[in-house]
């Protein structure tokens, strides 16, 4: 356990809250919403509505105020400008340029354009926001994920494939760089793969930053920051990790979730291992995961780890940041958290509306909130 964060955490409220002093005045710091640590509740400074889809990736281009979601149902991608208006939508379900076989994730590039990775074509396509195609390359290893904006050069992971047999004591993740211009991989190489002292056993996913350090997380909120050879692994649990029950709202999203799947297994012919009613059973006595999902972390310009966090999830939701092991902070935004993105001071986060009175259709609606978080840390 790292002894600087168990010292944050067992630290009286008031000086801990001394790290308030630093914000701008777009935000504000609230006292008591994780035991104790700071908690920062920046102001909205812009928001847009997207359309409904099954995916939560979002990504907020370089100039901070355009930002770019996928619609599964139709294959589209939809950019968005923070004052609500439409930028561009382009995309179609095909295998031609410019069309996609299951967009699955977007990252913007340093010169305003927008990336869209395509796991069914194992392909990644360069578009203007307004939705002119730029370019295309193959992308290498298995469910290529990438890890920060692109340049001529593009970075991502790929889990580790093990075969059955094989002996998976090797790297977790492996890590590529792809020239845009040549589509050529021009680097591949492995994290290491432990083994860390995780008291619960199991370490999940993770990301490289810039420096050569990777961040993973594992179970029962626990995070491993590795900085290579000839150092020793960090293990910190999340100070702000609590074991949490799913309630009956997370159950009937589950519910749903469950149900889609299904649906997806009948139409190939294939039928699920197990009752909804028993996956349900499991899933009430199951604590939540500390994070939202293994997508849904990075590291922003300044090198800090950000982490969307799997608490509560109704009105509010949280982000938890870390810098050089240590946690500095929590930020609270509003609704259900979908997914996030950041450039330089500006955080976006995807999320579902609460349902209102004149929510017909009981179904929230989506939109992407932007927030100005200079002041964090």
């Amino acid at each position: 356990m790292n002894s600087g964060t168990n010292a944050l955490a067992r630290a009286p409220v008031a000086l801990v809250l001394l790290g308030c002093a630093g914000l701008s005045f777009a935000s504000a710091c609230v006292e008591g919403d994780t035991s104790g640590e700071p908690v920062f509740a920046p102001e909205v400074i812009g928001t847009a509505s997207v359309p409904l889809s099954e995916n939560n990736h979002v990504a907020v281009l370089a100039d901070g105020r355009v930002a770019c979601v996928i619609e599964s149902y139709e294959q589209r991608v939809h950019c968005v400008d923070r004052e609500g208006g439409s930028v561009g939508s382009f995309g179609r379900e095909g295998e031609g340029p410019g069309e996609f076989g299951g967009a699955a994730s977007l990252v913007r590039g340093e010169g305003g354009t927008i990336g869209v990775v395509d796991l069914p074509l194992s392909r990644f396509s360069v578009f203007e926001p307004s939705g002119a195609f730029v370019s295309s390359v193959s992308l290498p290893g298995v469910g290529f994920s990438p890890t920060g904006s692109f340049d001529t050069v593009l970075t991502g992971i790929s889990l580790r494939f093990v075969m059955p047999g094989e002996e998976s004591d090797g790297p977790l993740m492996i890590l590529y760089e792809v020239d845009l211009a040549s589509g050529e991989t021009v680097r591949e190489e492995g994290s290491r793969g432990g083994p860390w002292d995780v008291e619960c056993g199991r370490v999940i996913n993770g990301i490289p930053d810039g420096r050569g350090r990777w961040a993973f997380l594992a179970c029962d909120g626990y995070l491993v920051f590795d900085e290579g050879a000839g150092t020793a692994a960090v293990v910190v649990r999340a100070p702000t990790y609590a074991e949490e029950f799913p309630d009956e709202r997370d159950v009937a999203r589950r519910r749903e979730e469950i149900e889609s799947l299904n649906r997806a297994f009948a139409e190939m012919g294939l039928d699920p291992s197990e009752s909804v009613e028993d996956r349900l059973e499991d899933y009430r006595a199951t604590p939540k995961r500390y994070y939202l999902s293994t997508s849904q972390h990075r590291f922003d310009d300044g090198n800090r780890y950000w982490v969307a966090t799997h608490r509560d999830l109704h009105e509010w939701s949280w982000l938890d940041v870390y810098e050089n092991t240590e946690y500095v902070a929590t930020v609270k935004v509003r609704d259900r958290m979908l997914g996030f993105d950041l450039v330089g001071s500006t955080l976006v986060v995807l999320v579902e509306r609460q349902l209102g009175p004149d929510d017909a259709d009981g179904v929230p609606d989506r939109a992407v909130d932007w927030y100005e978080v200079a002041g964090v840390g």
